[in-house]
């Protein structure tokens, strides 16, 4: 055990001190099951912020934007080059997680803004020993518990919640993956729970050290591989009322409990990548193409290699995060 966590569960274990330090870096933890999309759409980001620099530091730009990403015990470089070569990223093992910092500023000179998000990448299943510990009225945090140093890490000393939902699963088209129950909504509700209730605690116990939750971001991914059904159910989630109509009839469990916290203070986006298709030689339809050189990535995501970038439904969504980021999180 390093001595990191050593010195976590220490100080979890003991009543806090009822002061906050001067500076304090936010955070946003990334929670979602596994292979629901999570290490997607951290590329996505990654690329995005990069282009989003590259942009804005044009000669004559007047607005300024920034970024750097600082690889910690992830590879978030290898993933956002992948995807632009048409490769999903390598499917995150359960239990493991896995960190990266990035560096976001905005302005010139003059009026900069600069925030340290570190993003930590984990599986949903992670938490299993801790959501149901929480269900069995078990709220305090030991030293000894297995969870210890998630629970103070992800949780307690988070600002934001990113959550990756698959929209495929609760309509059928696939299970949900190592977790303890194929439903995917309960799965996410009582994660959710497991946050706030947590944070409830916190805000009892330790009310000089407390760290809200300034706002929550819902990813709707995989929304390529379900935009018929959508389509055929007349369900927009570009719009509010198509928005509602999916969470309450796919997710009512996890809408309740985002409408519990309050739901002015979340925002979904949906995200999908386009995927290369051939003919199947036997009934002549389309069907997705695996990639030719990775096959153990699966498909193969079409690429727009005029601007190095994979091709998808993502980059306004992205744009729109960035700015939630810098207006919420860090605000």
């Amino acid at each position: 055990m390093s001595q990191i966590v050593k010195t976590a569960k220490n100080l979890i274990s003991i009543p806090k001190l009822g002061f906050k330090p001067e500076e304090e870096e936010r955070r946003a933890s990334v929670f979602g099951m596994q292979q629901a999309g999570k290490t997607t759409v951290l590329g996505l980001l990654e690329i995005m912020c990069i282009n989003y620099a590259n942009e804005t530091n044009r000669p004559g730009s007047k607005s300024k934007f920034y970024s750097l990403i600082v690889e910690r015990s992830s590879g978030m470089r290898q993933v956002a080059g992948e995807l632009r070569q048409g490769m999903f990223p390598e499917r995150t093992p359960a239990n493991r997680t896995f960190e990266a910092d990035y560096l976001m500023r905005w302005g010139g000179k003059i009026g900069q803004k600069q925030i340290r998000l570190p993003f930590c990448e984990t599986g949903g299943e992670a938490f299993t020993g801790m959501l149901e510990r929480w269900g069995n009225g078990q709220y305090a945090i030991k030293p000894d518990m297995e969870e210890a140093d998630l629970i103070f890490d992800y949780i307690l000393n988070t600002d934001a919640v990113i959550l990756i939902l698959a929209i495929t699963r609760p309509l059928g088209l696939e299970t949900e993956i190592g977790a303890p129950l194929n439903l995917p909504d309960v799965n996410a509700a009582r994660l959710l729970s497991g946050i706030f209730g947590y944070k409830m605690e916190d805000e009892k116990k330790n009310p000089m050290g407390y760290r809200p939750i300034r706002g929550v971001a819902v990813f709707l991914t995989k929304h390529d591989a379900a935009e018929r059904i959508l389509a055929n159910s007349h369900i927009n989630l570009d719009t509010k009322e198509g928005l509602y109509m999916f969470m309450s009839k796919y997710f009512p469990e996890t809408y309740a409990t985002l409408s519990w916290y309050g739901l002015e203070n979340v925002r979904f986006w949906r995200t999908g990548l386009t995927i290369e298709t051939e003919k199947d030689p036997i009934t002549q339809k389309k069907k997705g193409k695996i990639h030719p050189l990775r096959p153990d990535r699966g498909y193969q995501i079409k690429v727009d290699y005029n601007r190095n970038m994979p091709v998808g439904n993502y980059e306004t969504q992205m744009r729109e995060f960035i700015d939630w980021l810098k207006d919420t999180v860090m605000a």
